[in-house]
C-alpha cells in the first residue's frame, strides 16, 4: 500500500480498522444497532431462564410459576419480535449507508490518484476488484462489527450475574471462554494465513478475468481461446484447493469451539450444583442461560478465525481510499475569468515516477493564445507526461505551469479553481474512452447538462455528421460497451466533440491521428484547423502529416537544455 497519501499516517495497522474513520458519519446508527441487537440477545437469554425455571418448577413441584413469570415471558416474546425486526431493518439500512460511504470515499481516492504515477500500480484492476470487495464489507461494518462488541458486553454481563450467584460460577465461565480463546489463537493465525492465500488467489483469479476480457478482441484474433480457458481453469483450480484447505480447518476450529462450549456448560452445572444456598430447582435455569449466553459468544470466536477474507478486502478497499494525490493541490482556488483563447508558459516543469525515474526531465516552453503548436518528440521521451501536466492530471515535481491571457498578467494553474481550470483546458488522447451508453450520454460526460442540439453542434465541428444510416437514432444511438461499435475514426472525433461541447480555451491533443488513417485524420485535422484563433491548440505528435498542419513545431528534446522564448 502507498504510504504517500496524507491520510496514510493514520492507518492502522489492521485495514479493517483503517477503514473505520470513513464510517464515522454513521457511529450513532452502528451504536444503536448494537444496542438492539443486545437488547435482542438479553431477551433470549431471560426467556430461556425463566422457560427453563416455569419447566422445572412445574415438573419437579408439581406447581406453576407466579404469573408474573408467564407476563414477563409474553413481554420478552413481543420485544424479541419486535426487535429481530427492528435490528434486521437497522442492518439492511445502515449496509447500503456503508457501502454507499466505502465507494464514495473509493471514487475520491481514484480522483486524485489517477492517472498514478506508480508505474507498478495498475489501477483499473485495483478499482474493478476494490469496487466489488465493497459489497462483502457492507454486512461486516453493518452487523458483524456490531455483532463482536456485543458478545464482549454480553461475557461482561453474563460474568456479572453469575458471580452474584457465586464466584465459582463466574470463574466457570470465565476460565472456559480464556481456554477456548487460547485454544483458538493457533487457529486464528494459521486460518489468517490460508485466508490470505484464498484471497490472493481469489484476487488473481479476478485480475485474470478483467484482463481477458479487456483483450477479448486480440485473444480472438490469435487464435488463444483454449490457453485462455488453460488459464483460467488453473486459476480456478488454485482458489479451489485454497478454499478446501481453509474449509477443512475452519470445520476442525468449529469441533474445538464445541467442545469448548460443553466443557464450559458441564463446569457451570457443577459450579452451581455445588454452590451452598443455590436452591436446585434453579440449575437448569442457570444451564439454560449459560448455553443461550454462550450462543453469540461461539459465533463472535468463530468471526475472529474468519477474518481474513474481510481484511482481505478491507485492505484492497483501503488502498483505493488512500492512493496518493496525483493532481495539484489548488494554492486558494481562486476564480479565473478571461476573454479569449489562453497562452501556456512552462517554466522549468519536470516530473518523476512514484520509484525515482525520471518521466520528463525539466522543460522550457511558452505557447500564444491563439496558437496552434505542434510537439514531437521520440518514444519515450516524455510527451504524454507533459499533456498531463498541461491539463493538471499531474502537478510537476519542480518548476511552474502558468495561464497566459491576452491582457493581464499569467496565472499559475495551481492557484486557478479546478472546476474553472477543467473548463479551460481540456485534453484528448489516443485511447480515449467511450463508455456503453447512447452517443448523447456519452457527450454529456463533458457537459452533463448539454441538450441534444449542442452535442450535434459540437459533434459537427469535430467532423462527425450523424448520418441515419450510421446513427439511426441520431445521439440517442446506443454505442454499446467500451465503444465497441464506433471505428477508430469515430472514436477519436467523438472524444474531440465532447472536448469541443466544453468550448475549452486551450486544447491538448496527444497523439489524437497515431491510429487514424490518412482520409480520417484529415478530416480531424480540418475541425481542428477551424478553431484557429479561438482556441489555443497544442498537437503532440510523431506523424508529419498532423505536426505539417500546426502554425508552429518544436522538438521535446530542444526544450530541456536551456530556457527558450518563443515568439508569441
Amino acid at each position: 500500500m502507498s504510504t504517500q497519501h496524507t491520510d496514510a499516517a493514520g492507518r492502522r495497522a489492521d485495514p479493517l480498522w483503517g477503514l473505520v474513520p470513513h464510517l464515522a458519519a454513521h457511529r450513532m446508527a452502528l451504536f444503536w444497532t448494537g444496542v438492539v441487537g443486545l437488547a435482542n440477545n438479553l431477551a433470549l437469554v431471560f426467556l430461556a431462564v425463566a422457560g427453563s425455571y416455569a419447566v422445572t418448577l412445574a415438573l419437579v413441584e408439581g406447581e406453576l410459576a407466579a404469573p408474573g413469570w408467564w407476563i414477563a415471558g409474553a413481554a420478552a416474546v413481543l420485544l424479541r419480535a419486535v426487535l429481530t425486526w427492528h435490528e434486521m431493518d437497522l442492518s439492511h439500512s445502515i449496509a447500503y449507508r456503508v457501502l454507499a460511504a466505502l465507494r464514495m470515499a473509493l471514487f475520491d481516492g481514484f480522483s486524485r490518484g489517477v492517472p498514478s504515477r506508480t508505474p507498478g500500480r495498475h489501477t483499473g484492476r485495483l478499482a474493478a476488484t476494490a469496487m466489488g470487495e465493497t459489497e462483502k464489507l457492507e454486512f461486516f461494518y453493518a452487523h458483524t462489527l456490531t455483532q463482536l462488541a456485543g458478545a464482549a458486553v454480553l461475557l461482561l454481563g453474563g460474568t456479572a450475574a453469575l458471580y452474584r450467584i457465586g464466584g465459582t460460577l463466574a470463574a466457570a465461565l470465565l476460565t472456559g471462554f480464556a481456554l477456548l480463546v487460547l485454544l483458538t489463537l493457533p487457529w486464528l493465525r494459521a486460518n489468517a494465513r490460508l485466508g490470505e492465500a484464498v484471497q490472493r488467489a481469489k484476487s488473481d483469479q479476478s485480475a485474470l478475468a478483467v484482463d481477458l476480457l479487456s483483450g477479448a478482441r486480440e485473444i480472438l484474433g490469435f487464435g488463444l481461446q483454449g490457453q485462455v480457458q488453460r488459464q483460467l481453469a488453473s486459476a480456478t483450480r488454485t482458489v479451489a484447493r485454497a478454499e478446501r484447505r481453509l474449509k477443512a480447518r475452519e470445520a476442525a476450529a468449529a469441533s474445538v469451539r464445541e467442545l469448548c462450549s460443553l466443557g464450559i456448560l458441564v463446569a457451570v452445572f457443577l459450579a452451581a450444583w455445588n454452590q451452598p444456598g443455590l436452591d436446585r430447582l434453579w440449575i437448569p435455569a442457570v444451564v439454560a442461560g449459560t448455553l443461550t449466553l454462550l450462543s453469540p459468544l461461539m459465533e463472535a470466536v468463530a468471526v475472529l478465525t474468519q477474518l481474513q477474507p474481510h481484511r482481505a478486502s478491507a485492505a484492497r478497499v483501503l488502498e483505493g481510499i488512500s492512493m496518493p494525490d496525483e493532481s495539484p493541490a489548488s494554492v486558494s482556488g481562486h476564480p479565473f475569468a478571461a476573454v479569449g483563447p489562453l497562452g501556456l508558459h512552462v517554466s522549468g516543469a519536470g516530473f518523476s515516477y512514484g520509484d525515482g525515474a525520471t518521466a520528463l526531465e525539466r522543460c522550457w516552453l511558452s505557447v500564444a493564445p491563439g496558437e496552434h503548436l505542434g510537439i514531437s518528440g521520440r518514444s519515450g521521451s516524455g510527451k504524454t507526461t507533459l499533456a498531463r501536466l498541461l491539463v493538471r492530471l499531474w502537478a510537476p515535481d519542480t518548476g511552474t505551469i502558468e495561464l497566459v491571457p491576452r491582457t493581464g498578467g499569467p496565472v499559475d494553474v495551481a492557484s486557478v479553481d479546478p472546476h474553472d481550470f477543467r473548463s479551460l483546458v481540456t485534453l484528448v488522447e489516443q485511447d480515449a474512452t467511450i463508455f456503453h451508453g447512447t452517443l448523447l450520454e456519452n457527450m454529456r460526460l463533458a457537459v452533463p447538462g448539454a441538450t441534444a442540439e449542442q452535442a450535434l453542434d459540437a459533434l459537427g465541428r469535430a467532423g462527425l455528421r450523424l448520418d441515419t444510416g450510421r446513427w439511426p437514432d441520431g445521439v440517442h444511438t446506443m454505442i454499446g460497451e467500451a465503444g465497441a461499435s464506433v471505428s477508430g475514426g469515430e472514436r477519436a472525433r467523438i472524444a474531440l466533440g465532447r472536448a469541443l461541447l466544453l468550448r475549452p480555451r486551450v486544447l491538448v491533443m496527444d497523439e489524437t491521428t497515431a491510429s487514424l488513417d490518412a482520409a480520417t485524420e484529415a478530416i480531424l485535422l480540418d475541425a481542428v484547423s477551424a478553431l484557429a484563433g479561438d482556441t489555443t491548440v497544442i498537437t503532440i505528435s510523431h506523424r508529419e502529416s498532423t505536426l505539417v498542419r500546426c502554425d508552429r513545431r518544436v522538438s521535446l528534446a530542444d526544450l530541456h537544455s536551456a530556457p527558450l522564448a518563443q515568439p508569441a
